[in-house]
């Protein structure tokens, strides 16, 4: 017996100071129109690195509007009938169940059909032409192809998955959603390579697993909502591990218009381009799809809204930051669980 544990302890020595050894590494590069940065704990980066990108390769051909040869834009071209191979294409069933269950949870408010207007708003893919003025009568129009509710998803035997589209103008935008299930994927193929210390970053949406080079959690900033913030304007540090954050706001993606100003999350209920009172809306859950897809689910809703959700949700925390004054001191509400998160929570234990 004490041979036997003798044994075992040599063993767990042996493997901590082999975990030791391995250095962090930052990998970066390009992926649906931004970039990904993963800082990571590894002896073999290279290896890595090729394997990542290979990936993001394969689910570019799912989700993206910018291939026409990808299974969403066959979707949108399609008259009346799409169908795909189940088997060549693993993740668009997962990005439109989920798409589903956030549309149902938050009445709408998350909706993938908003293409058509996301389009006509000068945020399109093809075409990024901004407006000069609001026609209501083609924002009615467009909200006649908002029939997401409608879509549904038909398997056969063959590993056919099909969607019967009700008019040939429907079409999906998964932007809101594909990033957060991006970075799922990455995590998942990473956890498989036994790499247990890691955090990924694809254009904002961000999962974190054990700890930094420093053997702390990982510091997360969420971004100054303001236009023209740079990046490295931080109005509130986090210390996230084991777990997916998201961020969503107006204050980047917008333009200006006679006086009006026009913004990219656009509202399914009225088809308007009108930000609410949330300046952004900062979502951590277990899972990056989830995070991902209510953090623009939230600004939609806008605060009151948000916060009743919020409390019906499980495993979700939020923080949503606004500027009711319109003086730039701006305030924050949160979920219960928020405040764990908060970086002096660390600092002052």
């Amino acid at each position: 017996m004490k041979c036997t544990y003798f044994l075992l302890l040599l063993i767990i020595v042996s493997l901590s100071c082999e975990n030791n050894s391995k250095e962090y590494y930052k990998l970066t590069g390009p992926t649906m129109g931004t970039t990904y940065q993963i800082t990571l704990q590894t002896d073999i980066p290279s290896n890595i690195q090729k394997s990542i990108d290979s990936i993001l390769v394969k689910f570019n051909y799912s989700m993206s509007s910018y291939i026409d040869s990808s299974t969403l834009s066959f979707f949108n071209s399609a008259d009346s009938l799409f169908c795909y191979n189940s088997s060549e294409d693993p993740f668009f069933e997962t990005v439109f169940n989920k798409s589903r269950e956030v549309f149902e949870k938050t009445g709408g408010a998350f909706d993938p059909s908003i293409s058509p207007l996301v389009a006509y708003y000068g945020f399109g893919y093809k075409e990024k032409k901004k407006l000069k003025s609001v026609d209501t009568l083609v924002v009615k129009k467009l909200l006649k192809l908002l029939v997401f509710d409608s879509l549904h998803l038909i398997k056969d035997n063959s590993g056919k998955i099909c969607i019967i589209k009700p008019d040939k103008d429907v079409n999906l935008d998964f932007n809101a959603i594909a990033p957060g299930y991006a970075v799922d994927i990455i995590s998942d193929y990473l956890r498989g390579k036994g790499i247990m210390n890691f955090m990924i970053d694809i254009g904002g949406e961000i999962s974190a697993l054990g700890v930094n080079a420093d053997k702390q959690e990982w510091v997360i900033g969420i971004n100054k909502p303001k236009e023209g913030a740079s990046l490295s304007e931080i109005e509130l540090p986090l210390m996230i591990s084991n777990k997916s954050l998201a961020t969503s706001g107006n204050y980047r993606t917008v333009y200006e218009s006679k006086g009006q100003k026009f913004a990219h999350i656009i509202n399914p209920f009225t088809g308007m381009s009108q930000p609410t009172d949330i300046l952004s809306a900062t979502v951590i859950a277990n899972d990056c799809i989830t995070a991902d897809a209510y953090a623009t689910a939230f600004m939609v809703l806008g605060l009151d809204k948000s916060l009743e959700l919020i409390k019906q949700l499980k495993n979700i925390d939020a923080c949503f930051i606004y500027d009711n004054e319109g003086d730039g001191v701006f305030e924050f509400k949160v979920s219960e669980g928020f405040s764990k998160y908060y970086l002096h929570n660390e600092q002052n234990n």
